[in-house]
């Protein structure tokens, strides 16, 4: 018999990833699914950093672990200017994706990991993969699934001989919620008080439906904040495979820790690609632009999701960034007990066999599985098409997701359709 590590062993395929690759087959197979399960940027790498990859594709020599000189402190530019984090370039890390940095600053740091309720899916399975502890932290739908301080203070006051890791995701992803400057400001007074180290997930930071930016806690909290953001959201970049890190001054003294795991796992990310990230985090007028317009397409998809599910009295986060939000069937539940339903992902189940609509079941994100809530990823539709709609009519009009987001459209109306059914 082959022996493995049980801790790996028990990990299952990344729940994003895998229903993917199931809504895929089923199309392969002619089927018809409204795909509202994968948060992938629908819309086209912008032609400067096409542009700039072609141009380097030559480059086929190793470059440093910690990434490009001229990357990084673009990075540390970047962060200034476009999220208001003071950052040295010496301490900016690059990796192949901020999941890839997240997870190797997970193995490197001992203590209990504290996950909002709410939370990305790969940041348990991560944690798991160490035999880390963890502790998951109650949230609610009144405060859009968003961390109170009180809480956080509750929990650490009854831990505070540990060493507590606090990952933070703003934009969020499941729920679409943005953390405003008075919310991080009172977790970070929590954190200060508490010595915690913070892992700031800010992949989504620009994709903020109301801001160019969103707010960081490193600006209330920068001794102990780690940042980490990358290409694959807010530049559209998945298949890039690029992110990065920003370690504090009170944390620097690990910068040898990280060089020599990184030395050990990935060795450095491809080289043409960060040549062309370069160009990205120049952030040059014309890409700020089509950033914004992107932002405004998904700002009005939100918009429409919200206000034809809310009518109908299923239960929505109100939508502030990134590609989603979480919506809840529980004021259904009775009814849903009575088709022989009792979990989310049973519902998640007949929800895409009897309606072809693919969703992920809130449990995937740390609610219970007797909670019937989902997060919805609005991005099934051509983004070129979608820029293209705006650039012609110059607004976006009511029936805008109809004729350019025809998957998103239809898929509400499924929705609707089985509330209805009830």
């Amino acid at each position: 018999m082959i022996k493995i590590n049980k801790h790996i062993s028990q990990l299952k395929p990344s729940a994003t990833l895998a229903i993917n690759q199931n809504v895929k087959k089923l199309r392969e197979d002619g089927e018809t699914v409204f795909h509202f399960g994968f948060g992938q940027s629908p819309f086209p790498i912008h032609k400067s950093i096409v542009g700039a990859l072609k141009e380097n594709v030559k480059q086929s020599h190793y470059l440093s672990t910690t990434g490009l000189y001229d990357l990084r402190v673009q990075i540390a530019g970047f962060l200034k200017k476009h999220q208001d984090v003071d950052a040295n370039w010496e301490h900016v890390f690059i990796g192949p994706g901020s999941k890839e940095l997240l997870y190797q600053t997970i193995l490197i740091f001992e203590g209990t990991f504290l996950i909002p309720k709410g939370s990305w899916v790969s940041y348990l399975p991560q944690i798991h993969s160490k035999d880390g502890k963890h502790a998951i932290l109650e949230t609610d739908l009144k405060h859009n699934f968003k961390l109170i301080p009180e809480v956080l203070e509750t929990y650490c006051k009854q831990h505070s001989n540990e060493q507590n890791i606090l990952i933070l995701n703003s934009p969020n992803n499941p729920t679409g919620a943005v953390y405003s400057n008075q919310e991080l400001q009172a977790i970070a007074k929590v954190c200060k008080a508490y010595n915690i180290i913070v892992m700031s997930d800010e992949i989504y930071s620009q994709v903020n439906f109301k801001k160019d930016f969103s707010p960081s806690i490193s600006k209330y909290y920068p001794e102990k904040t780690i940042v980490f953001g990358g290409l694959s959201k807010v530049f559209s970049a998945g298949g890039y495979r690029l992110g990065f890190m920003y370690l504090p001054k009170d944390l620097q003294q690990l910068d040898n820790v990280y060089r020599s795991l990184f030395s050990e796992t990935f060795s450095a990310v491809a080289t043409p690609i960060q040549y062309a990230a370069i160009k990205a985090y120049k952030m040059k007028p014309k890409l700020k632009k089509h950033i914004k317009k992107s932002n405004s397409v998904l700002k009005a998809i939100s918009s429409y999701v919200y206000s034809e599910l809310a009518a109908v009295n299923i239960q929505c986060t109100t939508p502030q960034g990134a590609f989603y939000m979480m919506i809840g069937f529980n004021g259904f539940k009775k009814q849903i007990n009575a088709l022989g339903i009792f979990t989310s992902i049973s519902l998640a189940k007949h929800l895409l066999n009897k309606y072809c609509v693919a969703l992920l079941p809130g449990s995937d994100f740390y609610f219970k599985e007797e909670d019937l809530f989902f997060r919805l990823a609005f991005v099934d539709f051509n983004g070129k098409k979608a820029l293209n709609g705006i650039e012609k009519k110059g607004n976006i009009e009511d029936t805008f997701v109809q004729n350019y987001c025809p998957n998103v459209y239809n898929g509400i109306e499924k929705l609707k359709l089985f509330v209805k059914s009830l």
